[in-house]
Protein backbone atom coordinates (compact mmCIF):
# COMPACT_ATOMS: atom_id res chain seq x y z
CA UNK A 1 0.00 0.00 0.00
CA UNK A 2 1.30 3.80 -0.39
CA UNK A 3 0.89 4.59 2.96
CA UNK A 4 4.41 5.49 3.35
CA UNK A 5 3.52 8.39 1.90
CA UNK A 6 1.87 10.42 4.77
CA UNK A 7 5.25 9.31 6.54
CA UNK A 8 7.58 11.50 5.03
CA UNK A 9 5.78 14.57 4.29
CA UNK A 10 5.73 14.49 8.27
CA UNK A 11 9.35 14.03 8.48
CA UNK A 12 9.65 17.55 7.36
CA UNK A 13 9.04 19.01 10.76
CA UNK A 14 11.14 22.31 10.81
CA UNK A 15 13.97 23.25 12.26
CA UNK A 16 14.10 23.49 16.09
CA UNK A 17 13.32 20.13 16.98
CA UNK A 18 16.16 16.83 15.88
CA UNK A 19 13.12 14.62 15.95
CA UNK A 20 9.60 14.47 15.74
CA UNK A 21 6.54 12.20 15.87
CA UNK A 22 5.07 11.46 12.58
CA UNK A 23 1.29 10.31 12.53
CA UNK A 24 -0.37 9.05 9.01
CA UNK A 25 -3.34 7.38 7.53
CA UNK A 26 -3.99 6.11 3.63
CA UNK A 27 -7.90 5.74 2.83
CA UNK A 28 -9.24 5.86 6.16
CA UNK A 29 -8.12 5.63 9.89
CA UNK A 30 -8.12 1.85 9.81
CA UNK A 31 -4.45 1.86 8.67
CA UNK A 32 -2.37 4.31 10.84
CA UNK A 33 1.40 4.30 10.72
CA UNK A 34 3.41 5.80 13.54
CA UNK A 35 7.14 6.84 13.61
CA UNK A 36 9.47 9.73 13.94
CA UNK A 37 11.56 11.74 11.45
CA UNK A 38 14.75 13.30 12.02
CA UNK A 39 16.91 15.62 10.64
CA UNK A 40 15.30 19.22 10.58
CA UNK A 41 18.17 21.69 11.81
CA UNK A 42 19.70 20.49 8.03
CA UNK A 43 16.22 21.17 6.29
CA UNK A 44 16.19 17.69 5.31
CA UNK A 45 16.60 14.25 6.68
CA UNK A 46 14.63 11.21 7.11
CA UNK A 47 12.01 9.35 8.23
CA UNK A 48 11.14 6.20 9.41
CA UNK A 49 7.26 4.54 10.21
CA UNK A 50 5.30 1.44 10.67
CA UNK A 51 2.08 0.25 10.65
CA UNK A 52 -0.13 -2.68 12.64
CA UNK A 53 0.98 -4.91 9.92
CA UNK A 54 4.23 -4.74 10.14
CA UNK A 55 4.81 -2.26 6.65
CA UNK A 56 7.58 -0.55 7.30
CA UNK A 57 8.71 2.66 5.08
CA UNK A 58 11.21 5.00 4.87
CA UNK A 59 11.98 7.85 3.03
CA UNK A 60 13.61 11.67 2.54
CA UNK A 61 12.17 15.18 3.04
CA UNK A 62 14.09 18.40 2.04
CA UNK A 63 12.31 22.03 2.43
CA UNK A 64 11.86 24.82 -0.01
CA UNK A 65 14.48 27.46 0.01
CA UNK A 66 13.08 30.62 3.00
CA UNK A 67 9.88 28.60 3.36
CA UNK A 68 8.07 25.86 6.17
CA UNK A 69 6.99 23.82 3.86
CA UNK A 70 8.42 21.61 1.26
CA UNK A 71 8.37 17.73 -0.12
CA UNK A 72 10.17 14.18 0.32
CA UNK A 73 9.89 10.90 -1.62
CA UNK A 74 9.35 7.14 0.61
CA UNK A 75 9.07 3.70 -0.35
CA UNK A 76 7.60 0.84 1.82
CA UNK A 77 8.73 -3.01 2.25
CA UNK A 78 5.37 -3.77 0.17
CA UNK A 79 6.70 -2.23 -2.85
CA UNK A 80 4.83 1.14 -2.99
CA UNK A 81 6.37 4.96 -3.18
CA UNK A 82 5.46 8.37 -3.47
CA UNK A 83 5.97 11.93 -2.93
CA UNK A 84 4.35 14.35 -0.72
CA UNK A 85 3.90 17.82 0.14
CA UNK A 86 4.13 19.54 3.74
CA UNK A 87 3.10 22.48 5.45
CA UNK A 88 4.54 24.11 8.68
CA UNK A 89 1.91 25.73 10.78
CA UNK A 90 5.06 26.40 12.88
CA UNK A 91 8.95 25.85 13.67
CA UNK A 92 7.89 22.46 15.29
CA UNK A 93 4.47 20.96 13.82
CA UNK A 94 2.67 20.71 10.80
CA UNK A 95 0.72 18.43 8.25
CA UNK A 96 0.88 17.23 4.68
CA UNK A 97 -1.73 15.80 2.16
CA UNK A 98 -1.58 13.34 -0.85
CA UNK A 99 -2.76 10.77 -2.84
CA UNK A 100 -0.91 7.61 -2.86
CA UNK A 101 -0.11 5.32 -6.29
CA UNK A 102 -3.61 3.13 -5.93
CA UNK A 103 -5.92 6.57 -5.44
CA UNK A 104 -5.64 6.51 -1.72
CA UNK A 105 -5.96 9.90 0.38
CA UNK A 106 -2.58 10.25 2.25
CA UNK A 107 -2.93 12.42 5.37
CA UNK A 108 -0.40 12.81 8.52
CA UNK A 109 1.07 15.44 10.92
CA UNK A 110 3.96 15.68 12.53
CA UNK A 111 5.32 17.37 15.92
CA UNK A 112 1.80 16.71 17.40
CA UNK A 113 0.15 14.34 20.05
CA UNK A 114 -2.26 11.68 18.69
CA UNK A 115 -5.16 13.80 19.93
CA UNK A 116 -3.88 17.37 18.06
CA UNK A 117 -3.41 14.64 15.18
CA UNK A 118 -6.68 14.00 14.93
CA UNK A 119 -8.13 16.99 13.48
CA UNK A 120 -6.02 17.25 10.82
CA UNK A 121 -6.53 13.42 10.09
CA UNK A 122 -10.12 13.49 10.11
CA UNK A 123 -11.18 10.93 12.33
CA UNK A 124 -14.45 10.59 13.14
CA UNK A 125 -16.17 11.92 16.41
CA UNK A 126 -13.35 14.56 16.75
CA UNK A 127 -14.10 17.89 16.37
CA UNK A 128 -12.41 20.83 15.57
CA UNK A 129 -11.50 22.52 19.01
CA UNK A 130 -11.25 19.30 21.14
CA UNK A 131 -7.69 19.53 21.24
CA UNK A 132 -5.36 21.90 21.68
CA UNK A 133 -2.33 22.53 18.84
CA UNK A 134 1.59 22.73 19.66
CA UNK A 135 1.84 25.80 22.08
CA UNK A 136 -1.54 25.64 23.64
CA UNK A 137 -3.75 27.02 20.75
CA UNK A 138 -6.36 25.80 19.40
CA UNK A 139 -6.49 24.45 15.72
CA UNK A 140 -9.45 24.13 13.08
CA UNK A 141 -8.77 22.07 10.81
CA UNK A 142 -7.54 23.05 7.81
CA UNK A 143 -9.35 24.89 4.87
CA UNK A 144 -6.23 25.82 2.17
CA UNK A 145 -5.78 22.40 0.16
CA UNK A 146 -3.16 24.14 -1.81
CA UNK A 147 -3.11 25.13 -5.91
CA UNK A 148 -1.49 24.04 -8.87
CA UNK A 149 -2.50 24.93 -12.68
CA UNK A 150 -4.69 23.85 -15.07
CA UNK A 151 -5.65 24.49 -18.59
CA UNK A 152 -8.48 25.00 -20.47
CA UNK A 153 -9.02 22.56 -23.02
CA UNK A 154 -12.52 23.54 -24.95
CA UNK A 155 -14.87 26.00 -25.75
CA UNK A 156 -17.30 25.07 -23.12
CA UNK A 157 -15.15 25.88 -19.91
CA UNK A 158 -13.56 22.54 -19.06
CA UNK A 159 -10.65 22.71 -17.64
CA UNK A 160 -7.74 19.78 -17.19
CA UNK A 161 -5.56 19.62 -14.25
CA UNK A 162 -4.22 17.02 -11.87
CA UNK A 163 -6.28 14.78 -9.62
CA UNK A 164 -3.69 15.48 -6.43
CA UNK A 165 -4.58 19.32 -7.49
CA UNK A 166 -8.51 19.14 -7.91
CA UNK A 167 -9.43 15.35 -6.83
CA UNK A 168 -10.37 15.88 -3.08
CA UNK A 169 -11.60 19.97 -3.04
CA UNK A 170 -14.75 21.17 -1.06
CA UNK A 171 -14.74 24.56 -3.29
CA UNK A 172 -11.99 25.28 -6.20
CA UNK A 173 -11.39 28.36 -7.89
CA UNK A 174 -9.85 29.11 -11.49
CA UNK A 175 -7.99 32.24 -11.90
CA UNK A 176 -6.32 33.76 -15.24
CA UNK A 177 -3.38 36.05 -15.09
CA UNK A 178 -4.28 39.13 -13.96
CA UNK A 179 -8.31 37.93 -13.76
CA UNK A 180 -10.25 37.23 -11.06
CA UNK A 181 -11.17 33.96 -9.47
CA UNK A 182 -13.95 31.97 -11.29
CA UNK A 183 -15.83 29.15 -9.18
CA UNK A 184 -15.14 25.38 -10.85
CA UNK A 185 -16.40 22.08 -10.29
CA UNK A 186 -15.39 18.67 -10.26
CA UNK A 187 -16.35 16.73 -13.63
CA UNK A 188 -14.50 13.62 -13.27
CA UNK A 189 -11.41 12.74 -11.25
CA UNK A 190 -8.42 9.41 -12.16
CA UNK A 191 -6.40 8.81 -8.93
CA UNK A 192 -4.69 5.83 -10.89
CA UNK A 193 -3.46 8.50 -13.67
CA UNK A 194 -3.25 11.65 -11.53
CA UNK A 195 -5.83 13.66 -13.24
CA UNK A 196 -8.82 15.87 -12.97
CA UNK A 197 -11.04 17.56 -15.16
CA UNK A 198 -13.46 20.55 -14.21
CA UNK A 199 -15.76 22.74 -15.37
CA UNK A 200 -15.86 26.34 -14.98
CA UNK A 201 -16.88 29.53 -17.12
CA UNK A 202 -16.55 29.03 -20.79
CA UNK A 203 -13.20 30.56 -22.41
CA UNK A 204 -12.21 32.03 -25.39
CA UNK A 205 -8.73 30.51 -25.81
CA UNK A 206 -8.26 26.72 -25.19
CA UNK A 207 -5.19 24.15 -25.56
CA UNK A 208 -5.15 22.22 -29.01
CA UNK A 209 -3.49 18.77 -28.29
CA UNK A 210 -0.79 17.10 -30.79
CA UNK A 211 -2.32 14.69 -32.90
CA UNK A 212 -0.70 12.29 -35.26
CA UNK A 213 2.85 12.52 -35.29
CA UNK A 214 3.86 10.98 -31.72
CA UNK A 215 6.76 12.75 -29.62
CA UNK A 216 10.42 11.62 -29.59
CA UNK A 217 12.81 11.80 -27.42
CA UNK A 218 15.24 15.16 -28.15
CA UNK A 219 12.31 17.23 -28.86
CA UNK A 220 12.07 20.75 -27.55
CA UNK A 221 9.23 21.44 -24.89
CA UNK A 222 7.75 24.41 -22.96
CA UNK A 223 6.06 24.11 -19.68
CA UNK A 224 3.78 26.84 -18.06
CA UNK A 225 2.36 27.03 -14.83
CA UNK A 226 2.37 29.18 -11.53
CA UNK A 227 4.64 27.72 -9.24
CA UNK A 228 5.11 28.64 -5.62
CA UNK A 229 2.56 30.77 -5.40
CA UNK A 230 2.81 33.98 -2.85
CA UNK A 231 6.66 32.98 -3.68
CA UNK A 232 7.73 33.09 -7.04
CA UNK A 233 5.90 35.96 -9.48
CA UNK A 234 2.29 35.86 -9.42
CA UNK A 235 2.18 36.10 -13.75
CA UNK A 236 3.09 32.29 -14.44
CA UNK A 237 6.00 31.08 -15.14
CA UNK A 238 7.41 29.63 -18.25
CA UNK A 239 10.05 27.27 -18.75
CA UNK A 240 11.67 25.66 -21.88
CA UNK A 241 13.73 22.29 -22.23
CA UNK A 242 13.82 18.60 -23.86
CA UNK A 243 12.11 15.33 -23.71
CA UNK A 244 14.74 13.00 -22.24
CA UNK A 245 13.07 9.79 -22.15
CA UNK A 246 9.26 7.98 -23.51
CA UNK A 247 8.66 6.51 -19.86
CA UNK A 248 8.81 7.97 -16.45
CA UNK A 249 10.34 6.10 -13.10
CA UNK A 250 10.51 2.17 -13.37
CA UNK A 251 9.79 2.13 -17.57
CA UNK A 252 6.30 3.82 -16.49
CA UNK A 253 5.09 4.39 -20.32
CA UNK A 254 2.36 6.93 -19.09
CA UNK A 255 5.19 9.40 -18.53
CA UNK A 256 7.78 11.04 -20.42
CA UNK A 257 10.83 12.32 -18.36
CA UNK A 258 11.54 16.02 -19.15
CA UNK A 259 14.26 18.88 -18.27
CA UNK A 260 11.73 21.46 -18.52
CA UNK A 261 12.33 22.98 -14.70
CA UNK A 262 9.13 22.43 -12.54
CA UNK A 263 8.27 23.35 -8.93
CA UNK A 264 5.47 22.72 -6.53
CA UNK A 265 2.58 24.54 -8.11
CA UNK A 266 3.62 23.71 -11.78
CA UNK A 267 1.33 20.15 -11.68
CA UNK A 268 -1.16 20.11 -13.34
CA UNK A 269 -0.24 22.33 -16.69
CA UNK A 270 0.24 21.95 -20.08
CA UNK A 271 3.57 20.38 -21.79
CA UNK A 272 4.23 22.33 -25.26
CA UNK A 273 5.61 20.99 -28.35
CA UNK A 274 7.70 23.68 -30.83
CA UNK A 275 4.56 24.57 -32.00
CA UNK A 276 2.34 25.33 -29.05
CA UNK A 277 0.53 22.00 -28.71
CA UNK A 278 0.05 19.89 -25.71
CA UNK A 279 2.15 16.84 -25.38
CA UNK A 280 1.93 16.25 -22.20
CA UNK A 281 0.34 17.50 -18.46
CA UNK A 282 2.90 18.32 -16.11
CA UNK A 283 3.20 15.75 -13.02
CA UNK A 284 6.06 15.69 -10.63
CA UNK A 285 9.87 16.10 -9.99
CA UNK A 286 12.23 13.82 -8.44
CA UNK A 287 13.32 14.46 -5.20
CA UNK A 288 17.26 15.70 -5.91
CA UNK A 289 18.56 15.33 -1.87
CA UNK A 290 16.95 11.58 -1.33
CA UNK A 291 18.45 10.61 -5.01
CA UNK A 292 21.75 11.82 -3.84
CA UNK A 293 21.67 10.73 -0.62
CA UNK A 294 21.36 7.10 -1.90
CA UNK A 295 23.63 6.76 -4.67
CA UNK A 296 25.59 9.40 -4.41
CA UNK A 297 25.44 11.56 -7.50
CA UNK A 298 23.19 15.49 -7.32
CA UNK A 299 20.92 14.57 -9.71
CA UNK A 300 19.65 17.30 -12.81
CA UNK A 301 16.38 18.58 -13.87
CA UNK A 302 14.32 15.24 -14.01
CA UNK A 303 10.87 16.02 -13.90
CA UNK A 304 7.96 14.03 -15.33
CA UNK A 305 4.62 14.85 -17.30
CA UNK A 306 2.14 12.07 -17.95
CA UNK A 307 1.27 11.99 -21.97
CA UNK A 308 -1.43 13.34 -23.65
CA UNK A 309 -2.67 9.81 -24.99
CA UNK A 310 -3.37 9.24 -21.45
CA UNK A 311 -5.46 12.11 -21.07
CA UNK A 312 -6.83 11.86 -24.13
CA UNK A 313 -8.68 8.60 -23.38
CA UNK A 314 -9.03 10.04 -20.23
CA UNK A 315 -11.28 12.33 -21.34
CA UNK A 316 -12.96 10.38 -23.71
CA UNK A 317 -14.59 8.43 -21.20
CA UNK A 318 -15.21 11.78 -19.24
CA UNK A 319 -17.55 12.74 -22.27
CA UNK A 320 -15.46 16.19 -22.59
CA UNK A 321 -14.18 17.18 -26.07
CA UNK A 322 -10.95 18.48 -26.71
CA UNK A 323 -9.38 20.45 -30.01
CA UNK A 324 -6.65 18.59 -31.86
CA UNK A 325 -3.50 20.28 -34.10
CA UNK A 326 -1.50 18.15 -36.35
CA UNK A 327 1.30 20.39 -36.37
CA UNK A 328 1.95 23.72 -37.13
CA UNK A 329 4.87 25.98 -37.62
CA UNK A 330 7.56 26.32 -35.05
CA UNK A 331 7.15 29.24 -32.40
CA UNK A 332 10.04 30.92 -29.96
CA UNK A 333 9.40 29.89 -26.21
CA UNK A 334 8.56 33.39 -25.54
CA UNK A 335 5.22 32.94 -28.05
CA UNK A 336 4.56 29.48 -26.79
CA UNK A 337 4.42 30.90 -23.23
CA UNK A 338 2.11 33.96 -24.31
CA UNK A 339 -0.07 31.32 -26.07
CA UNK A 340 -0.24 29.03 -22.34
CA UNK A 341 -0.67 32.36 -20.54
CA UNK A 342 -3.94 33.03 -22.53
CA UNK A 343 -5.34 29.49 -22.01
CA UNK A 344 -4.03 28.34 -18.46
CA UNK A 345 -5.27 29.04 -15.09
CA UNK A 346 -4.16 28.99 -11.45
CA UNK A 347 -6.34 26.05 -9.94
CA UNK A 348 -6.95 26.73 -6.13
CA UNK A 349 -8.00 23.81 -3.93
CA UNK A 350 -10.11 24.09 -0.29
CA UNK A 351 -10.43 20.99 1.23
Amino acid sequence: MPHLLLLLLAAAALAGCATATVYGIVGDEGDLYTGSATGYMSRSGTIELTNAKGNVCKGDFAYYAGVLSGRGIIGCDDGQRATIEFIGLSSLSGYGRGISSNGRRVAFTYGMSREQSNLYLGFKGTAPGSAAAPGGTTPSAPTRGGTGTGFYINRQGHVLTNAHVAGKCTTITVTRQGGAPVPASLVKADASNDLAVLIAQSSPSVATFRAGRPVRAGETVVAYGFPLTGTLASGGIVTNGSINALAGLGDDSRYLQISAPVQPGSSGGPLLDSSGNVVGIVTSSILESAVARRTGALPQNINFALKSDVARTFLDSAGVPIETSGGGRDLSVADIGEKARAFSVLVDCKR
